[in-house]
């Protein structure tokens, strides 16, 4: 081989390890998905990662790339440790969200903003949704191509709680009212599809252990069942790929808001599976 050859060929060489470490480099510091069932370990992010946020979380929604973390001012994507992606500012009051037909929809309980808000994936704004038949919503989920949508209610202690549904493009088809033998302050907090139902989550008055705080429902807005597991903060079911026996429940993320430290607001995602009569906290220390 002659000198020309063997430069070449150290050249090749080099260039070949470079593109090792710039391969291995970027895939250590890559987002973070979940393909396939996972452990179900508590989800914590760091204190102050909702350094912007206000109040509590609202209501969250998830898919294989990112959980969606929407509070009544800002809205985070997070990656599947709970490290944020991305962030931005919302209209306040923001409530609950849900994913369908690849955007992110987010309910807006302000009465002085009558609609539902579109997101692309990467919480760009597309469009304001006006719904003039709803002077608020407050929890929205999708099902079996429709949307529902929950309030306005009072924010005094009261039982009958409404639910709106409505077609793809948000034409009103039907109008309910929930009532699960519970006081309620406000609307229907978070609203989770399910193995063919609506999983209900409120503000229950009788917040003692065993007493229902919230309501299991079915697509034309009968009452199924109750739960005294606390969704209000926020509860999805995850995505199909990441079901680990979806034969026999279905495995959905509860948000919890953890109290400020030092001015400073974080959150942790528990584990539930639901089948399709009981929801069972499931989450490993």
């Amino acid at each position: 081989m002659n000198q020309r050859s063997t430069r070449r060929l150290i050249v090749r060489l080099l260039i070949i390890m470079l593109s090792f470490c710039v391969l291995f480099l970027s895939s250590s510091e890559e987002i973070v998905g979940a393909s396939e069932p996972v452990e179900p370990k508590e989800i914590k992010t760091e204190p102050g990662a909702f350094k912007d946020a206000a109040a509590h979380v609202q209501g969250i929604c998830c898919d294989e790339n990112a959980i969606y973390v929407v509070f009544s001012n800002y809205i985070y994507k997070l990656d599947w440790s709970g490290k944020t992606l991305r962030s931005v500012p919302a209209v306040s009051h923001s409530g609950d969200p849900c994913l369908a037909m690849g955007k992110l929809y987010v309910s807006m309980s302000s009465e002085d903003a009558c609609a539902v808000y579109e997101y692309d994936l990467e919480l760009n704004l597309l469009r304001k949704i006006k719904i003039p038949e709803c002077p608020a919503c407050d929890g929205i989920a999708f099902l079996d191509g429709r949307f529902y949508t929950g309030g306005p209610s009072p924010s005094t202690p009261h039982e009958d709680n409404p639910l709106n549904i409505f077609d793809e493009r948000f034409k009103r088809l039907s109008h309910h009212e929930i009532s699960f033998g519970a006081k309620t302050n406000y609307g229907p907090q978070s609203i989770a599809s399910c193995r063919g139902v609506l999983l209900i989550a409120f503000y229950a008055v009788d917040k003692t252990q065993g007493a229902p705080r919230g309501a299991i429902v079915n697509s034309d807005g009968g009452v199924l069942g109750v739960t005294e597991l606390d969704g209000s903060n926020g509860w999805y079911a995850l995505p199909e790929s990441m079901q680990p026996n979806p034969k026999e429940f279905t495995r959905l993320l509860v948000a919890r808001t953890d109290e400020k430290q030092d001015g400073q607001t974080s959150a942790c995602f528990r584990w539930v599976d639901f089948d399709g009569k009981t929801l069972r906290d499931v989450t490993v220390k």
